[in-house]
């Protein structure tokens, strides 16, 4: 048995879970968010207990840090500590994001683990410099305590080259690394795996479709266990339109934008990250929930929504025809989990694809369910995603590798 801490890390915030491993039981988990203000909103939950405050996290990250760190030890108020002493943590694991075409797995963290996500700092500015200095914070308050960085590109490194490779000079691919990565993949992984078990048949014989949807969107066609195809490229800001970043867009764009607003490169880029996506076209916000309760009345709220359902529809149907059909198409993410309308939506008139979906069961909120009607000749779930899961199994298995052993045997001597 051992006990890892699993941490997500945003601009703004920071997610964290205890987790007993190899099972998988959640001990604790927290999420403190606005991190930077005088008053950030701290909430948890420890078994049957929950509790909320507020915290100074002013001076960052480092403050949200070490009030994680304090609850896992000493509780607060009538939330019991989970943990007698901090060294109790076998590893701390990171739901990294990008390090390039040599880091698209999991690995201890190390100085060129770190040098090579700075290197990449410049194209994921909202996921790896927050990341690069809480794991700093981490070796400073852990100093003898494992990180692990489990990549979220690596689900997707054995997509085939034909996949992944762009129409560019093949020495910016060779030498530059320009290709297409693919991530969210700790909850690909394992909304598959599940999916699998849900649907009573072994991964490797199935094609499953993942519709990981919410403020950040992407899909993933698993053949036979391995990803074959997923719509986000290069960075996370390829694909799918998301909350406010815009998806796919013509290269091209970007000097006719830049000549007709006369923006630099770099302003037109920031519209394209913080003010696109879902509310650019709605001109209203980037949040489903609120782009559904407003269709109603906005043109632009439902120009949004249809936009993003044509997109998924675009995609699935390009990654059926990839693994030659479909067994199983699985919706996960904020939005994958709780909009029913979006579930309807992106399934109807897909009686091409054999896709029929169970009205009554789709609108059931509760749970993981299969969704589709008793004819439909693909399966169709609603299963919440469990990134964090995934990311101890790699912590775990990068530790037990580590000490020359199996993750059984590292667990039981721990």
């Amino acid at each position: 048995m051992s006990y890892i801490l699993v941490v997500n890390i945003g601009s703004t915030s920071l997610k964290y879970r205890l987790l007993q491993m190899p099972g998988g039981d959640t001990l604790t988990r927290g999420y403190i968010e606005r991190i930077g203000g005088a008053a950030s909103p701290y909430s948890w939950q420890t078994g049957r207990h929950k509790g909320s405050c507020k915290l100074d996290t002013s001076q960052g990250t480092i403050q949200a840090i070490s009030a994680m760190l304090d609850m896992l030890v000493k509780g607060a108020g009538a939330t019991p500590p989970v943990l007698r002493d901090i060294n109790e943590v076998a590893g701390v694991g990171f739901k990294v994001v990008h390090g390039g075409y040599s880091l698209r797995t999991s690995a201890r963290i190390t100085e060129h683990v770190l040098a090579c996500m700075e290197d990449f700092s410049r194209v994921m500015p909202a996921h790896n410099p927050p990341y690069i200095q809480a794991i700093r914070e981490f070796q400073r308050l852990l100093p003898d305590t494992p990180l692990v960085g489990a990549f979220e590109t690596a689900f997707h490194r054995d997509m085939p080259d034909y996949a992944s490779v762009y129409g560019l000079p093949y020495a910016w691919t060779e030498q530059l690394g320009v290709r297409r990565y693919g991530f969210h993949g700790a909850s690909h992984r394992y909304v598959s795996e599940r999916a699998a078990e849900l649907h009573g048949h072994p991964l490797e014989d199935l094609r499953v479709l993942v519709c990981h949807l919410g403020g950040s969107s992407s899909l993933a066609a698993v053949q036979h266990g391995v990803c074959v195809a997923t719509s986000m490229g290069f960075t996370t800001q390829s694909g799918l339109p998301m909350a406010k970043r815009s998806g796919d867009l013509d290269p091209f764009a970007l000097p006719y934008l830049m000549e007709k607003t006369g923006k630099s490169l770099q302003e037109i880029l920031d519209v394209l990250v913080t003010q696109s996506g879902l509310a650019g076209i709605s001109g209203l916000s980037g949040d489903m929930r609120d782009l559904e309760e407003q269709e109603a009345t906005n043109p632009r709220a439902h120009l949004a929504i249809a936009h993003f359902v044509h997109e998924i529809k675009k995609y699935l149907g390009a990654f059926a025809a990839v693994m030659n059909g479909l067994d199983v198409v699985a919706f996960t993410g904020g939005i994958g989990e709780n909009s029913a309308r979006i579930r309807r939506d992106v399934c109807a008139d897909m009686d091409v694809l054999g896709i029929e979906l169970d009205d009554r069961l789709n609108d059931n909120p509760d749970g993981e369910r299969c969704i589709s009607a008793p004819g439909s000749q693909v399966a169709v779930y609603r299963i919440p995603t469990n990134e964090e899961f995934i990311v101890a199994r790699e912590t775990l298995r990068c530790l037990a590798e580590q000490q020359g052993g199996t993750v059984s045997d590292y667990s039981s001597r721990n």
